[in-house]
């Protein structure tokens, strides 16, 4: 893995990203797909949970709250 890559989960709130890919099988793909989380993607971590979980990210007009443990599957790159 590159070095810039991390999870999304090891992205801090308030930062921006972009979706790099996923690390997970088709059918979970497929449901990141389906909500926007596609490669290219940017977003922003706008929060989390007291104890980390769930993460709220803003991305294409929206916000979504994603588990820690999925995130860990999502591959991105902070800019």
């Amino acid at each position: 893995m590159e070095k810039n890559i991390l999870t999304l989960d090891q992205i801090p709130v308030n930062a921006h990203g972009v979706i790099m890919g996923m690390n997970t099988d088709n059918i979970f793909k497929k449901k990141l797909t389906n909500m926007g989380l596609v490669e290219g993607t940017e977003f922003k971590v706008n929060g989390r949970a007291p104890l980390g979980d769930p993460i709220e990210i803003s991305l294409r007009g929206y916000k979504l709250a994603i588990r820690k443990n999925d995130a860990k599957k999502i591959m991105v790159k902070k800019i």
